[in-house]
């Protein structure tokens, strides 16, 4: 049987779920359970982002929501020098700057 819900509407319970449980857990002394809740949050975040930027049609309130996750997400993220960035990731700013800068047709 197929699966008929949308990857966004999925995407939107595992996060709601989580959430549930970072609110049973907030108050254990232990922030194990906690941590591993916001990295699963966290990465469930960054999926939405891309599934909401597949969408063939969008509108400015998709895109403020974007910005939100994103600002989100850099308070929390770790963040690394340029060099260790581009060779843990295989590709350098330099160039994602230029195409995304320079050569962007908007």
């Amino acid at each position: 049987m197929k699966n008929n819900i949308s990857p966004i509407a999925n995407l939107l319970e595992q996060i709601r779920q989580l959430d549930d449980l970072l609110v049973l857990h907030k108050n254990d002394e232990d922030n194990f359970m906690t941590d591993q809740y916001k990295t699963k949050k966290n990465i469930f975040l960054k999926e939405l982002v891309g599934e909401l930027l597949k969408l063939n049609e969008t509108s400015p309130r998709v895109f403020m929501i974007i910005k939100q996750i994103v600002t989100g997400l850099e308070k929390c993220t770790p963040v690394l020098q340029e060099i260790e960035f581009s060779k843990k990731n295989h590709f350098s700013l330099i160039d994602l700057e230029t195409i995304v800068y320079e050569k962007a047709v908007l």
